[in-house]
């Protein structure tokens, strides 16, 4: 039986809040609002139900408050954009995931981590920057029941007291000038909503009584090596020519390679290229040939 989820989506900040130092157009509280919604309408398309934390821009909530406002959904996503420093760092700018810490109580912690591990890379690629997968635990026993394995942050910590996989989505750095830019057109933000709302989908939809079977490998596009640049970090790595083949789990850094076939395949407008090295196929929306 295909499984609809319930999300629960948290628009990070309210009002005019975490204004960028060095683009002053630009606010976290913002972008996330236009982000949240966007993410709520492709979800809602594909059939999800979908909730926000907040109905109102400027309405200001408590964080655990939030996150508890997830009990009964399938998953909660807290949206933002970070931040280093008190100016801004041309040199600072990465995807960063934060999941609910390691609880040998429930499974709750393992579906966040799975689900970090899956979207992470995903919003990266869209936004050509690297990525980390974090966590953090809080240093008291927040819920009082005597074990130190409460998280840190007020959100995932109001969704661990509901029992449902928290996550923190930060989109890139505000104090990062390009970013922030990027931030700021909204067919970038409507091209990160639909990647993550596919991701998020994928995740969920799946029918264990039909069975799966291998796509059939398309037909070549072009034959012949030549090289490429690669222009963002940690581009994954795939054992096929399409979002439909396993990762690898390596990445290939930016730099120039050869790829000495190319392929259609599903994931990529432009194609995929099979690297001379033997380790798999990337997508060859993100190199510049050479």
């Amino acid at each position: 039986m295909i499984k609809m989820a319930k999300i629960c989506i948290d628009p990070g900040h309210y009002g005019k809040y975490n204004r960028s130092p060095g683009v002053p157009e630009y606010y976290e509280s913002e972008m996330v609002w236009k982000l949240s919604n966007m993410l709520k309408r492709y979800l809602e398309s594909m059939g999800h139900t979908v909730t926000l934390t907040r109905t109102n821009p400027d309405k200001d909530l408590n964080l655990v408050t939030r996150g508890k406002k997830a009990k009964g959904h399938d998953l909660f996503l807290s949206m933002h954009s970070n931040a280093v420093g008190g100016g801004m760092n041309e040199n600072v700018s990465y995807v960063a995931v934060y999941h609910l810490v390691d609880d040998t109580t429930t499974k709750t912690d393992d579906v966040s981590k799975d689900f970090a591990y899956k979207i992470a890379p995903v919003i990266a690629n869209v936004m050509g920057l690297s990525y980390k997968v974090l966590t953090r635990k809080a240093e008291s026993d927040r819920n009082g029941d005597g074990i130190k394995n409460d998280n840190y942050y007020g959100v995932l910590h109001g969704a661990r007291l509901v029992n449902v996989p928290g996550l923190i989505l930060e989109h890139g750095f505000h104090t990062n000038t390009k970013t922030v830019k990027w931030l700021l057109k909204d067919e970038n933000l409507e091209r990160l909503a639909k990647a993550e709302a596919d991701m998020i989908n994928g995740y969920f939809v799946k029918d264990p009584e039909v069975p799966v079977t291998p796509a059939p490998s398309p037909s070549p596009v072009v034959t012949g090596s030549f090289t490429v640049r690669v222009k963002i970090s940690d581009l994954n790595i795939r054992k096929g020519p399409g979002t439909n083949y396993d990762r690898t789990g390596n990445f290939i850094a930016p730099g120039v390679y050869t790829i000495v076939e190319t392929k259609s395949g599903q994931g990529s407008k432009t194609g995929w290229g099979r690297l001379k090295s033997g380790a798999g196929w990337i997508s060859l929306d993100f190199v510049e040939k050479i």
